[in-house]
């Protein structure tokens, strides 16, 4: 499925638009019935930062969406 991915550059903080094709990874699981599919992105080109230059996305990495601030710490006591 190709989609069209806004990604920040790690270096200046510019937001990018990078072509990519959505790809679903199986996750191992315990049970044999329930399928875990991870939505992962692949990069369809060398994407570079339009305001530094610096490489962003290569096609050989997968780009896995993860949520900052979303961290569990169970309770000592």
């Amino acid at each position: 499925m190709l989609r069209k991915l806004r990604m920040k550059c790690p270096s200046c903080g510019h937001w990018n638009r990078v072509s990519v094709n959505k790809v679903f990874i199986e996750q191992p699981n315990p049970e044999p019935k329930v399928k875990v599919l991870i939505p992962t992105y692949e990069p369809l080109e060398v994407s570079k930062c339009e305001k530094c230059g610096k490489v962003i996305a290569e096609p050989k990495e997968l780009i896995k969406i993860v949520k900052e601030g979303c961290s569990f710490e169970p309770k000592e006591g």
